[in-house]
């Protein structure tokens, strides 16, 4: 599994109703999508120091249907859209579904941690997949996800909610307007 996530931020002023219009009408293009786990289509108003973005985030069943994605005309199409983005991806530390897995998910939080040069990977990599599994049970969950960004050495936690999540700590919450789900959900 390899996930996969780029964005385009927008001026305050720009209509998210428009990116929220797109999604409605090309979501559904992307269930059972070879090689996709799934797509969730990720919108975030404008808060604080954060612009209005959309962000879509993947996770693959490997790398060969990333790339598949990236060569294809759906992505061209979105590059002509909003421009080619630079995208990030991150290597599994931890990936587990909630009790809330058999609903639809609205909500996305996520989290980017750069990791300091002496950060012991291995205790991280373990305390990860501990935190994952506590977040894991809480009601409302659908699906975490831990990544390691071995390029930048940053940690990501993206997390999919049935309802909207409280209290979680430099977290930015997107709205999830449509999760897709690929040939190996």
């Amino acid at each position: 599994m390899l996930a996969m996530q780029y964005g385009f931020d927008f001026p305050d002023d720009f209509d998210l109703d428009s990116v929220r219009k797109r999604i409605s009408e090309i979501g559904a293009r992307f269930d059972g999508l070879p090689g996709l786990h799934l797509k969730a289509f990720l919108v975030a108003a404008c808060s604080g120091a954060a612009p209005n973005s959309y962000a879509p985030f993947y996770l693959w069943n490997d790398p060969a249907g990333m790339t598949a994605f990236l060569t294809s005309d759906s992505f061209r199409a979105v590059a002509a859209k909003y421009g080619r983005p630079k995208v990030r991806s991150w290597s599994p530390i931890a990936h587990q579904h909630g009790p809330a897995r058999a609903m639809t998910p609205t909500f996305a939080t996520q989290q980017f941690i750069d990791l300091l040069p002496n950060t012991d990977l291995v205790a991280l990599a373990a305390a990860e997949r501990d935190a994952a599994s506590l977040v894991a049970g809480e009601s409302g969950l659908h699906t975490v996800f831990v990544g390691l960004d071995p390029h930048g050495w940053q940690l990501t936690r993206t997390a999919f909610w049935s309802s909207a999540p409280q209290g979680i700590a430099d977290a930015r919450t997107f709205e999830l307007r449509y999760l897709a789900t690929g040939s190996g959900y």
